[in-house]
């Protein structure tokens, strides 16, 4: 069964913290029930969730993201939390008034002993910074936010991907008088303090969501600093959380509305606004997730647990067609929160039984699990008619791999092959011309790899 928004103006989605509370004994998630045959094509983008780092019972959940192929975890931290009192030395983190929360230390001493790097969400105003207000309404100073992603930067050397606030379009989330001018005050003061602690840190801006008070087709046209420019950002940010099964063929909601179906448009949207000389700007899907089984007193759509499934394998099939646009696909999140009206957008229920969504999401594409492709840039006419381009391919998935050779969208060759002790040799023939070719391969549980031959 699949319901629409409690309101076509504003669906219910009050909150976003997954609070786990319940100790129960872990039910071991076997994932060589994850790890069967995969069939859905991989992806071309980081494979991200978000989740908490111990599970309830105590034990850590990295050795579960590692098997589900997890290449960044998402974790969130308030300022509001972090520095409830105003600090004196407001960009050094070892300041007194700074109150760094456990959970992110202990994500990042497991996550690089399990491949797995740590994303960071950064939100919530402390009383102190706008007139003692709640924490959803912004700073009166930007710069002071600002100071704050410095600091938190210098205290977690090893994050590079940092998303400036979430979900910024809603009002339950950022208050201000002409929200898309304040918070594109905010993200180019995070911009250039992140930028001025490290060269390597990726600002990931916007963090909309499918819907809110402004829509996010208008708050990305509205997002101008008081002279008029375009706030600094690496990446765009978006949550595009599905009210129908995700399909680019659908035409966009109307009124602004932007789900996992409008992402093509959606992209346009951003680069209209964000792109300069024709650069594409890349997209960050943080939070892409559906409810099973019920409602809940946070959102209304949902389908059954196999319909989870499936839903899951259409998004990440999607960021998967969009190849290099998308540098993120996370899904939200690994376990159902307790309780008889919390939602159920887990992979794992909230007494950690395994979901038909989370084979869904092992499957799904992972840059960590991709095969080594050796691919011959050029090829002369006449070895490319009479002996073919060869490829190397070395991979640790079990399972066929489908290679294409491409001219433009023609195909012009398709191979399948099943490794042997984890490597394959290839070869591709094509006509005797000169002409520019694109090698696709795809693997289990893999990115898709876009390699250009061109045959002189």
């Amino acid at each position: 069964m699949l319901m629409y928004p409690r309101s076509p103006a504003s669906p219910s989605k009050s909150r976003r913290c997954t609070t786990l509370t319940t100790q129960v004994p872990l039910v071991t998630v076997f994932v060589a029930l994850a790890l069967a045959t995969c069939t859905a094509p991989a992806g071309a983008a980081e494979k991200t969730i978000w989740g908490p780092p111990t599970l309830p019972n105590g034990q850590s959940a990295f050795p579960i993201y590692e098997s589900l192929g997890v290449d960044t975890l998402q974790m969130s931290i308030r300022w509001s939390s972090v520095a409830p009192t105003r600090p004196a030395d407001p960009g050094n983190p070892a300041d007194p008034a700074y109150r760094w929360p456990p959970e992110v230390a202990t994500a990042l001493a497991e996550g690089p002993r399990h491949g797995i790097r740590i994303a960071l969400l950064v939100n919530g105003t402390p009383p102190w910074a706008n007139g003692g207000r709640s924490f959803t309404f912004a700073p009166d100073d930007p710069g002071e936010f600002g100071r704050f992603m410095g600091a938190a930067s210098r205290r977690y050397p090893e994050v590079r991907h940092w998303m400036i606030w979430g979900e910024p379009n809603m009002a339950s989330r950022f208050r201000a008088d002409s929200p898309a001018q304040r918070y594109s005050e905010l993200l180019d003061a995070s911009y250039g303090a992140l930028k001025a602690v490290s060269s390597d840190n990726v600002v990931i801006g916007g963090m909309t969501w499918t819907g809110g008070d402004v829509k996010p087709a208008p708050f990305v046209r509205d997002m101008r600093l008081p002279d008029g420019r375009r706030p600094r950002l690496d990446w765009f940010g978006h949550n595009p959380f599905p009210f129908r099964y995700p399909d680019l063929r659908k035409s966009p909601i109307e009124g602004g509305w932007r789900d996992m179906s409008d992402i093509d448009t959606f992209a346009q949207e951003v680069d209209a606004a964000f792109g300069s000389g024709g650069r594409a700007v890349p997209l960050w899907l943080s939070e892409y997730t559906i409810q099973s089984d019920r409602s809940s007193d946070v959102f209304a759509t949902f389908v059954s647990r196999e319909g989870q499934a499936r839903w899951l394998t259409a998004g990440f099939t999607i960021a998967d067609r969009l190849g290099a646009r998308v540098k993120g696909m996370g899904w939200f999140s690994l376990i159902d929160e307790a309780g008889s009206e919390g939602p159920r957008w887990g992979l794992l229920t909230s007494e950690l039984q395994p979901k038909p969504s989370l084979r869904a999401f092992a499957h799904a594409p992972s840059v960590r699990l991709r095969p080594l492709v050796g691919v011959p840039s050029t090829i002369s006419r006449k070895n490319f008619a009479r002996r073919g381009v060869r490829l190397g391919i070395r991979t640790t998935q079990s399972g066929s791999i489908l290679v294409h050779l491409r001219r433009g969208p023609k195909l012009v060759r398709s191979r399948r092959v099943v490794p042997r002790g984890g490597r394959a040799s290839v070869r591709l023939r094509g006509p005797k011309r000169r002409s520019k070719y694109t090698v696709v391969i795809r693997a289990p549980r893999a990115e898709t790899i876009v390699r250009p031959l061109t045959v002189r």
